[in-house]
C-alpha cells in the first residue's frame, strides 16, 4: 500500500482514516453506518457523509458494493461476503450453546466476542463467548457452562476448532468495570472488543450495564447509539428460584472453584498475576494464554506511522 495521508490534517478525515486501517488490520471493509459507530470522534452522519465524498474523490477511500476500504483493497470486499456465510453458521450454534447455559440460573448474559464488527468469523475458527454471571456464582456457572459443553465435545481442541465453543472470559456483575484490564498506551482491539460484544442472551439489561460500568467506551465512541449514558443499578433484584438456590449455591460456590484451580492446565497456572491475560478471581475469569493485544497495537500503530496518520 504506497498511499500516504501526511498531507492530510483535517481532524474528521484522519479519524475516519484511522478507523479504516484498524479495520483493514482484519480485512473487514465498513459500511457508511459502522464507520460512523466506530469512529472515535463526534461528528454527525451527514458530516460523515460529506467527510466520505471528499476522501472518495481524492482517492483516499475506496467503495465497492456500498463497503468502505483503503486504496487498493478491493478483495477484502469478497472476504467480507465469504465471512458473513460462515459466521451465520457459528451464530446459529451459539445461539443452541446459549439456550442451554440459559438453564443455569446465574448466567444473566451470553454474547459473542471476537466479531471486530459483526459476521467477520473465518471458516475454521471457534466461536468465543462472553458470560455475566450472579455476584458470588462466577466458578459454578463457569463450571456448569464449560462442563456442558465438555459432554457434547463442543469446546475446541488443538486440532479441532471449528464451530466449537471457545469460553474463555466470564465476568460476574461485581467485575464488569474493565477499564484496568486496557493496556498502557493504548488498546484498540480490546476497546472494540468491548464496544463490540454481540448478545445472544440478555436476561435483563445486562449490556446496557456492562456499558454503564465503562463509561470511558462512550468516549471513545461517541456515535454509538448501543452505548448508554445513564443507569439505574437498582434494576437487579433476585428471582425466586435464585434465593431458593442461594444457600446450597454459597456452600458449592467455593469448592468448584477450588476443583478448578486443581485441573487448571499449567501453562495457565504459569501466567496467573503475569498481565491481564490470564486472570481468576471471584469477580472475573480470563483465560487468554495467548494475548495478542500488544502484537495488534504494535501494527496497528505502525500502519498508522507508515501511512502518515500517527498522531
Amino acid at each position: 500500500m504506497k498511499t500516504n495521508f501526511s498531507s492530510i490534517k483535517n481532524e474528521h478525515e484522519r479519524a475516519l482514516l484511522k478507523s479504516l486501517v484498524f479495520f483493514d488490520l482484519f480485512s473487514y471493509p465498513l459500511s457508511l453506518w459502522e464507520w460512523w459507530q466506530n469512529l472515535e470522534i463526534k461528528i454527525s452522519f451527514k458530516e460523515l457523509s460529506e467527510t466520505v465524498d471528499y476522501l472518495l474523490e481524492g482517492g483516499q477511500v475506496e467503495r465497492r458494493e456500498g463497503w468502505y476500504f483503503l486504496p487498493g483493497r478491493q478483495e477484502i470486499v469478497l472476504e467480507r461476503r465469504q465471512r458473513y456465510n460462515f459466521t451465520n453458521q457459528k451464530i446459529k450454534r451459539a445461539k443452541k450453546a446459549a439456550r442451554l447455559f440459559r438453564l443455569v440460573p446465574s448466567v444473566k448474559l451470553v454474547a459473542i466476542s471476537n466479531l471486530i464488527g459483526h459476521h467477520n468469523l473465518r471458516e475454521g475458527s471457534d466461536i468465543d463467548l462472553f458470560i455475566i454471571s450472579s455476584p458470588g456464582r462466577l466458578w459454578l456457572t463457569r463450571f456448569f457452562c464449560a462442563g456442558l459443553m465438555k459432554i457434547l465435545r463442543w469446546r475446541p481442541q488443538r486440532d479441532d476448532k471449528q464451530d466449537k465453543i471457545c469460553l474463555s472470559f466470564y465476568a460476574a456483575t461485581t467485575g464488569l468495570a474493565m477499564d484496568s484490564l486496557r493496556l498502557d498506551g493504548g488498546d484498540a482491539y480490546f476497546e472494540h472488543w468491548l464496544m463490540g460484544l454481540h448478545p445472544i442472551y440478555d436476561k435483563g439489561r445486562y449490556l446496557d450495564y456492562l456499558h454503564y460500568k465503562n463509561p470511558w467506551l462512550k468516549e471513545l465512541f461517541p456515535n454509538s447509539y448501543l452505548l448508554r449514558e445513564s443507569f439505574s443499578a437498582d434494576y437487579f433484584s433476585r428471582n425466586l428460584l435464585d434465593r431458593l438456590l442461594f444457600s446450597i449455591a454459597n456452600v458449592a460456590e467455593p469448592v468448584v472453584k477450588k476443583i478448578q484451580f486443581k485441573i487448571l492446565p499449567p501453562a495457565l497456572a504459569s501466567q496467573i498475576g503475569k498481565g491481564t491475560g490470564v486472570i481468576l478471581s471471584d469477580h472475573l475469569l480470563r483465560f487468554y494464554l495467548d494475548d495478542r493485544r500488544l502484537e495488534l497495537q504494535n501494527r496497528y500503530l505502525d500502519r498508522l506511522a507508515s501511512l502518515g496518520l500517527y498522531d
